[in-house]
């Protein structure tokens, strides 16, 4: 039996989606507003490696700049004496520093977990959390819901893509789902994890693999997931205007659930500008 709504005023509730913007009640806001910012979040840890590479390349021109000075200095008999408390070369070790591959597979895989269980809400009218765990523990849900969302032509991503994703099952995606959330690993299933730097050389590996029969390897980087999500988002939010445009009294039924669940469990951004202690 599904619970009821918290909220159960009348509102004035609508969901349009064009592909590009969103046209929303207020009372959807808190729904579209906490999946942009996770998505802000993922898309800031996936951003992560290319930010410190590109501070590393800026520092590396900036020393040698200074060096050239120095010669300069030096050359027109000009005293300057500064002596740096950390050597160059150190504080460009520090920068060698990368955000680690498996951890940014699994803040994905989280990430997707919240639009599983905002699906789930929704198409079961209920926003209990024993029957919601219950259900994304299931494997049969869980397969539906990776073949409809991000393993399927609805899919722009995947469709792009479809002579490489077509490799991979919803099992293998499950599977490696689970395996990275609780054990920190990634097992032997033919799915396994590359960095979206080495794509050209992960995708000639994957040809010499099944060239001496070493068996057929798909590998999938954090940029692949996280364009897989992004557009399964977008997939949801197609679904959820057409629901609006087809079935509105359905909608506004079911998209309650929803709106309850963020309320209630949904992490609230507080900025250290609006924390007045």
């Amino acid at each position: 039996m599904a619970n009821l709504p918290i909220n159960n005023k009348q509102e004035n509730t609508h969901f349009i989606f064009d592909s590009e913007k969103v046209l929303i009640s207020p009372n959807i806001a808190p729904v579209v507003n906490f999946i942009m910012e996770i998505e802000k979040e993922v898309q800031n840890i996936i951003g992560f490696n290319k930010r410190i590479t590109s501070i590393s390349e800026n520092y590396i021109e900036m020393l040698n700049f200074v060096a050239f000075l120095s010669g300069k200095l030096k050359e027109n008999g000009i005293d300057f004496q500064y002596t740096l408390k950390e050597l160059p070369e150190k504080i460009t070790e520090k920068l060698e520093f990368h955000f680690p591959l498996r951890s940014q597979m699994i803040v994905l895989f989280a990430s997707l977990e919240v639009l599983f269980t905002l699906h789930l809400a929704y198409e079961n009218e209920t926003h209990n959390k024993d029957v919601l765990i219950k259900f994304t523990m299931d494997k049969d849900t869980t397969k539906r819901f990776l073949n409809n969302f991000l393993l399927t032509e609805e899919n722009d991503f995947y469709k792009n893509n479809k002579a490489r994703f077509c490799k991979i099952n919803a099992v293998q995606l499950r599977d490696l789902r689970n395996l990275l959330t609780h054990f920190f690993s990634i097992g032997h299933g033919g799915l396994s994890i590359s960095p979206a730097l080495l794509d050209q050389k992960t995708r000639k590996f994957e040809n010499i693999l099944k060239a001496n029969k070493k068996g057929s390897v798909v590998f999938i980087s954090e940029n692949d997931l996280f364009e897989l999500i992004k557009h399964a988002n977008m997939i949801r939010f197609k679904k959820w205007s057409n629901d609006f445009l087809n079935t509105p009294d359905d909608f506004k039924r079911k998209i309650q659930f929803v709106i309850d669940l963020v309320k209630r469990d949904g992490a609230v951004i507080i900025k250290s500008n609006n924390i007045k202690i």
